[in-house]
């Protein structure tokens, strides 16, 4: 039944690091099928962004960068990660939910929906239509990922 790579493959999605361009892959290589790779990394993610997007919008912004930049390490990457989502906030404004849309759809380093959240925030979208345009960036950006996992291999020969 392959629970465990199917929990794994949730589970993997929800970090900030890869998010579903990591874990479509990994899930794939672990013996997962494509639909079950996609269906898992685009859900576990999804539950990360509206997680990310009540607690953020819920605690604000400035009280968690005040409690995150106490912890030195983390404080740092945390400050580099708003810096970045500042600066592409900007480009995104004028296209509010689209932009986020286009933004996550766009499977790119740094395009996930973790800094799509904070975009989101920074620019005072509502909570609830900032989950869906980052949704359906996810089914785009799993959509590419999936495609280019399955027959990318093939088309090279492997």
């Amino acid at each position: 039944m392959m629970i465990y790579e199917k929990i794994n493959t949730f589970l993997m999605s929800m970090l900030p690091i890869g998010e579903l361009r990591l874990s479509i892959p990994m899930a794939h290589k672990l013996g997962l099928d494509w639909f079950d790779a996609f269906i898992f990394s685009v859900f576990g993610n999804s539950v990360i962004t509206i997680i990310l997007l009540f607690i953020i919008h819920y605690y604000q912004i400035k009280r968690i960068k005040f409690f995150i930049s106490k912890i030195p390490v983390i404080g740092f990457v945390f400050q580099k990660w708003v810096n970045s989502s500042i600066k592409k906030s900007e480009k995104i404004e004028k296209w509010g939910y689209l932009g986020l849309l286009l933004f996550v759809g766009l499977p790119l380093p740094v395009t996930g929906a973790w800094t799509a959240v904070l975009i989101a925030v920074l620019l005072d979208l509502k909570a609830m239509k900032s989950f869906f345009a980052i949704t359906c960036g996810l089914i785009i950006s799993g959509s590419i990922v999936t495609i280019i996992t399955v027959y990318l291999p093939q088309i090279l020969g492997y």
